[in-house]
């Protein structure tokens, strides 16, 4: 298996980070950004109306960078917003590319 590039590496570190975040929920847990910037990671819940399932940016509250998953469950009382409407006092995010990389632990449809 080849090595890992520094993008595929940086979109792991994010996708560790979102999971950190994820697993405990409802409790909240203070995740730092993988980018090392002090900022902690945030998580933005997007679906249709009652599905159980939808999309997540995690994203830092300081660097402003995050990625996008598609396909997640949505935990039960998280804040979900529609797709056409998101949170207005959420800042612009910079999404980090996805490198072409699919971690092995990423759930397949």
């Amino acid at each position: 298996m080849p090595e890992k590039t520094k993008a595929e590496r940086r979109w792991e570190s994010w996708y560790e980070a979102y999971n950190k975040v994820v697993e405990p929920f409802p409790e909240p847990v203070d995740v730092p950004c993988p980018e090392g910037d002090g900022g902690h990671i945030r998580l933005t819940y997007y679906a249709r109306p009652g599905s159980p399932a939808g999309s997540v940016t995690a994203w830092c509250d300081r660097c402003y960078h995050g990625i996008w998953l598609d396909r997640v469950g949505i935990p039960a009382g998280a804040e979900v917003y529609s797709f056409e409407d998101g949170p207005t006092d959420r800042p612009d995010i910079e999404l980090i590319p996805d490198a072409l990389y699919t971690p092995d632990d990423y759930p397949s449809p």
